[in-house]
C-alpha cells in the first residue's frame, strides 16, 4: 500500500547554506519518515570535496538510507528532475510534494566564472565574475539561467541584466519546463510545490506553473537563512496526513511566519499559500486594469511611478512589487485626501473609466484576501516593509534609462498571454 505523502527537499547546498542545510536535516530528523508519510531528500553539500547524498529520512537517522551521488550539479535542472523519479519510483504515495531549498546568497565568484567560461562569454573577465556574484544574478536557482546571461555578446548588456530581474524571469522559465515534465511523468499536476528559497511567491511563477501543479507555499521576500521550520511542519504533516491538499498548503506557511514571531524576529517575514486554480482569474482582473490605464500612460506616468513610490511591499532590487498594495495605491479612493497623483486621473480619465478602474483594483485585492478562499488561500507577514502585503509579487522594474524591461520576460507564459507586458512597456517608454 501507497504512503499517503512524499515530502521531497531538494537542498542545493553547494553554496554559503551547507551548515543551514545540516540544520534542516536535523530538524527532519526530529520527527523522521512514518507509514503514511516518506520523507526523502537529495543534499548538495559545499565543495568539490563533498558528495551528494540521498535520505529516506528516519527518526534520529537510525537505520536511515543514505544513498552516494558523487558530485552532482544541483543547479543543473536535470538533476532536480533526477531526484523526482527516483523519489516517486521509490517511494510511491497517493500526494506528493516537492520543496526546493536554496536562499543564501547564492553563486560564488568562481562558480559564476566557470559558467562564464563554459558559456563562452565575450569580453569577460574575473572581475565580472565577482560583479554578477555581489548582483540580484547570485541568487539564481538554475545553472542554465547564468548560462544564458553569458550568452549575451557584451558585458555592458549584460551588467543590465543584473539589476532588471532577468535571473528571474529565466528560473521561472526553467521551473516550469521541469515541472511541465513532472507532471507528465505523474500524470498529474504535483500536489504542492514549496520554494524554500527567496522572491518566488510571485503571479509570473505561479501562472508559468499553474498546469503542473496544484499548490505554491513560498515569500515573496528574501528569506532569513534559517528558511523553513521543518519539524513543524512535519510533525503537523505526520499528525494529520489526510486533511486536504489545501489545509496542508495553508498550514505551511502559517507555520512559517509563527516560527519567526515566536522567536521576536525583527526582518521582513512573508509566505503565502497560493491555489492554482485561480491563478488565471486574478490575470484577467489585471488585464482589465491594463486596458484602461495603458491607452492613457504617457500622461499616467505619474501617477504609476506615485503608486509604486507609496508601496512599501517591493522585492528584489525594486523589480517586484506586491500586487494588493500597488493596486490599492494605483487608484485612490474618493474619500482619500486628494493628492496630485488623484488629480490627473481625474484630469485624464472620465469618471466612468474611473469607477471601472476602481472596481478592477478591488477585484484584484479580493483575489488575494485568503479569508475570500480565492486565488491566495493563507498568507502571513512580520515586519513594517510587509505590513500591507497580500502575498504575491508582480514584476514592475524601475523606469531606469539603462535597463527597462527584461529582454528575458517576454519568454514568460504571462507575459505572452496577458495585458502586463503591453502595460509595462507604454510605462517604460
Amino acid at each position: 500500500m501507497n504512503a499517503k505523502w512524499t515530502l521531497m527537499i531538494y537542498m542545493a547546498g553547494d553554496n554559503n547554506l551547507s551548515e543551514a542545510g545540516e540544520k534542516d536535516l536535523s530538524e527532519l530528523r526530529s520527527v523522521g519518515s512514518t507509514k503514511d508519510v516518506h520523507v526523502v531528500v537529495e543534499f548538495d553539500r559545499r565543495g568539490s570535496s563533498h558528495e551528494s547524498l540521498r535520505y529516506h529520512v528516519e527518526h534520529s537517522g537510525v537505520e536511515e538510507s543514505v544513498v552516494s551521488l558523487g558530485e552532482t550539479d544541483c543547479g543543473d535542472p536535470a538533476t532536480l528532475l533526477n531526484f523526482v523519479r527516483w523519489s516517486v519510483t521509490n517511494y510511491p504515495a497517493e500526494r506528493y510534494a516537492l520543496v526546493l531549498w536554496n536562499h543564501g546568497n547564492g553563486w560564488k565568484p568562481d562558480e559564476i566564472d566557470r559558467v562564464a567560461r563554459v558559456s563562452g562569454a565575450a569580453d569577460y573577465s574575473l572581475r565580472e565574475a565577482g560583479e554578477r556574484a555581489a548582483s540580484h544574478l547570485g541568487r539564481t536557482m538554475f545553472r542554465t539561467s547564468l548560462q544564458r546571461i553569458f550568452e549575451i555578446p557584451t558585458v555592458s548588456e549584460r551588467a543590465i541584466c543584473s539589476d532588471d530581474g532577468s535571473g528571474h524571469s529565466l528560473d521561472t522559465l526553467e521551473l516550469g519546463n521541469v515541472l511541465q515534465q513532472i507532471a507528465t511523468d505523474l500524470g498529474r499536476p504535483l500536489d504542492v510545490l514549496g520554494m524554500d528559497a527567496c522572491l518566488m511567491s510571485n503571479l509570473e511563477v505561479a501562472y508559468q506553473v499553474r498546469k503542473f501543479v496544484r499548490y505554491i507555499v513560498a515569500s515573496e521576500e528574501v528569506e532569513p537563512n534559517d528558511g523553513w521550520p521543518y519539524d513543524r511542519v512535519l510533525q503537523m504533516l505526520v499528525a494529520q496526513p489526510d486533511r486536504t491538499t489545501e489545509e496542508i498548503a495553508a498550514d505551511i506557511a502559517k507555520l512559517y511566519v509563527r516560527s519567526y514571531v515566536d522567536r521576536g524576529h525583527s526582518g521582513t517575514i512573508t509566505q503565502a499559500a497560493l491555489n492554482m486554480a485561480y491563478v488565471v482569474s486574478v490575470c484577467d482582473c489585471i488585464d482589465k486594469l491594463c486596458a484602461i490605464l495603458q491607452p492613457s500612460m504617457k500622461s499616467l506616468g505619474y501617477v504609476v511611478w506615485e503608486a509604486k513610490r507609496k508601496t512599501s511591499g517591493h522585492f528584489f532590487n525594486a523589480t517586484l512589487w506586491d500586487i494588493g498594495e500597488y493596486c490599492r495605491n494605483l487608484i485612490p479612493k474618493d474619500s482619500e485626501p486628494p493628492d496630485a497623483a488623484l488629480q490627473i486621473i481625474r484630469d485624464v480619465l472620465p469618471a466612468s473609466s474611473i469607477k471601472e478602474a476602481r472596481t478592477a483594483s478591488m477585484q484584484i485585492i479580493n483575489a488575494l484576501d485568503h479569508e475570500q478562499n480565492g486565488f491566495v488561500v493563507a498568507e502571513g507577514h512580520s515586519g513594517p516593509k510587509a505590513a500591507a502585503c497580500k502575498g504575491v509579487t508582480i514584476y514592475h522594474p524601475p523606469a531606469l534609462a539603462d535597463a527597462g524591461v527584461s529582454k528575458f520576460y517576454p519568454e514568460l507564459a504571462y507575459a505572452q498571454e496577458h495585458k502586463w507586458l503591453a502595460y509595462l512597456q507604454a510605462y517604460h517608454s
